[in-house]
């Protein structure tokens, strides 16, 4: 609950700013490139959650690492994030900050497995039935998983739409063991 609290308060005060100096854009592509750079970096990431490494050491290593690379917004907001001994959760504070600026930005961002690739009108249909029914501008994701068989499984927060052919074999496999179903 704490955790939330603090990330929570900080992605706010974060997305205020970017606001106020109408650098959302900016802000949010540097703030995706700190991200993916702590994800791939390993060593970026144990350093950020240990508790031995010195706060004035994490911030300036992590001030080399973006210097040259991010705006001064986001270098002096990872760096503050540090100084205020919050290094472990910088990350969570981004997502967050994503979180908001999507919900500023009246998006929502929707993941699809499916079985096969979809063909671009698949994915443009897709996208108008989402975004007529969610009433939001959607951004999809998609993975291939080859053990759906076919069809796809969409994920909108906490929901799932299974539409996999798997699953639907599953559903008529408990229609014909419950009597529901009956073969002709």
């Amino acid at each position: 609950m704490l955790k939330t609290k603090i990330t929570n308060r900080y992605a706010k005060a974060l997305i205020g700013l970017a606001l106020s100096e109408n650098n959302l854009d900016q802000i949010s592509k540097d703030l995706d490139f700190v991200q993916r750079t702590i994800a791939s970096i390993r060593e970026i990431s144990i350093l950020l959650k240990s508790p031995v490494v010195k706060r004035d050491k994490k911030r300036k290593i992590i001030h080399e690492i973006y210097k040259n690379k991010v705006s001064d917004i986001v270098l002096k907001f990872c760096e503050l994030v540090i100084n205020r001994q919050r290094s472990e959760l910088l990350t969570d504070i981004i997502k967050r900050f994503f979180d908001l600026r999507d919900e500023h930005l009246n998006i929502k961002r929707v993941h699809v497995k499916s079985a096969t690739e979809f063909e671009q009108d698949q994915i443009e249909e897709l996208r108008k039935v989402l975004e007529f029914n969610l009433n939001k501008k959607v951004e999809l994701s998609f993975t291939i998983d080859k053990n759906l068989i076919g069809g796809f499984i969409v994920w909108i927060d906490d929901t799932v739409i299974d539409a996999s052919l798997k699953h639907q074999l599953e559903l008529l496999r408990k229609k014909f063991l419950f009597g529901t179903e009956k073969l002709n």
